[in-house]
C-alpha cells in the first residue's frame, strides 16, 4: 500500500532508528555552556515569583514600588544574560530575529506565563498587569543596552588602526 506523501510523517521508518548518530560532543558542550546561566536565571525567577510566599519576602520601606523594581531587575538580568550568551554562542554573528526571539520575546512570554500561573495555580500569589509590564520593560531595556553595546564594540573593532 502506497501512502500519500502528506501522511508519511505519521509513521516511523525503521531505517531512521538504525541510523542514529550521536551528537557532536563539542557542540553539546557549547550548547550547555551558553544555556546553563539563562536556564539557572529562569529557574531562580520562577522560585522567587511563584514558590516563595509573600510572608517570606522581607518588607521594604514605603514610597517605592519595590515589587515592580524587582520584576524589572529580574527580567533585565534574564534578557541580558540570554542575549549575551546567544551572541557569544554564535561567535558575534547571530541571526537578528532569532537573537531577539531568544533574548527579548521569550523572557517577556515567560513573564506572562508566570503571571498566569500566579493567578491560577499559586493561591498565595497574585497576578498583576503591572508586574508583567515591569518584566517587559526590564527585557526591553536590557535588549536596547546589549544591542548598543555590541554595535559599539563592533564599530571599535572595525576602526582600529595599528
Amino acid at each position: 500500500m502506497k501512502l500519500n506523501p502528506s501522511f508519511r510523517y505519521m509513521f516511523i521508518n525503521p531505517s531512521y532508528l538504525c541510523s542514529y548518530q550521536s551528537p557532536n560532543r563539542s557542540h553539546m558542550k557549547l550548547l550547555l555552556r551558553y544555556t546553563f546561566l539563562p536556564l539557572l536565571t529562569g529557574l531562580l525567577i520562577f522560585f522567587v515569583t511563584c514558590l516563595l510566599s509573600p510572608s517570606q519576602i522581607p518588607g521594604m520601606p514605603e514610597g517605592l514600588p519595590w515589587d515592580k523594581l524587582v520584576h524589572f531587575g529580574m527580567f533585565f538580568s534574564l534578557s541580558a544574560i540570554s542575549l549575551y550568551d546567544y551572541y557569544r554562542m554564535h561567535k558575534g554573528n547571530p541571526a537578528f530575529l532569532r537573537w531577539m526571539g531568544w533574548g527579548f520575546l521569550l523572557p517577556v512570554l515567560y513573564g506572562g506565563v508566570i503571571e498566569l500561573m500566579q493567578k491560577y495555580f499559586f493561591a498565595s500569589r497574585s497576578a498583576e498587569w503591572g508586574d508583567w509590564i515591569a518584566d517587559l520593560l526590564g527585557s526591553l531595556c536590557a535588549t536596547l543596552i546589549i544591542i548598543i553595546f555590541f554595535r559599539k564594540q563592533r564599530f571599535y573593532r572595525k576602526n582600529i588602526s595599528l
